[in-house]
């Protein structure tokens, strides 16, 4: 079987998932399905640290199109991106790019966390899976969904599961032909058959939402 799915997973030649794509199609039919029918899709990316974390938080509860042209006017106010420099913008600069209130003190939060020393990218970059969700979802405005979507979309961790992302949701619900959208709860163990490359499968997915 597996020597028939690599030939019919040609198209997956230069994919940089294609072991990983195999391995999951093997696992689940409807897996293989979306695989063949999204064969481009590709990885969603966010840059390390300071910036990347700015940009997720940015996303949080927005569409892709409103969350972008925010984010690249706040890059248009702050060429440097950089902790420090945010920290002293006025509120009413970075409003004007549409950041809400909330988020921008929750960005100016995440800044503090880094001057102070308490968030270090170099060490919080080494630790596991567990423990950087953890840390993260210690500073005020980080959650689940935004830690977990930095160790997928900024550290390429291999096996994380966004199981509260509604379009990930909507996506698994229309796999698997559920009658409603699942709960967290039935995320987690649909995706345990996933287990360890749910970030790829993360990845198809929204390619089939979006």
């Amino acid at each position: 079987m597996y020597d028939k799915l690599i030939n019919n997973f040609n198209i997956f030649d230069h994919h940089p998932y294609k072991k990983e794509i195999i391995f999951l199609s093997e696992r689940d039919k409807d897996l293989r399905s979306l695989f063949l029918t999204y064969s481009t899709f590709r990885p969603f990316k966010r840059k390390k640290g300071f910036e990347g974390l700015v940009q997720l938080i940015t996303e949080q509860q927005l569409s892709v199109v409103s969350a972008k042209a925010i984010f690249d006017r706040l890059k248009n106010l702050l060429p440097n991106f950089d902790p420090e420099i945010f920290l002293n913008e006025t509120d009413a600069n970075l409003r004007s790019t549409g950041l809400s209130r909330p988020k921008i003190q929750y960005c100016k939060c995440l800044s503090e966390s880094i001057i102070s020393g308490e968030l270090s990218f170099n060490r919080l970059h080494k630790m596991s899976d567990e423990n950087i969700k953890k840390s993260l979802c210690s500073i005020k405005g980080i959650g689940d969904w935004t830690a977990e979507c930095y160790m997928l979309a900024s550290l390429e961790r291999r096996d994380i599961w966004p199981v509260k992302d509604i379009g990930l949701q909507v996506a698994v619900q229309r796999i698997k032909s559920l009658k409603k959208r699942p709960t967290e709860v039935e995320m987690t163990k649909i995706g345990l058959n996933w287990k360890p490359y749910r970030s790829i499968v993360a990845n198809v997915l929204w390619a089939s939402y979006d």
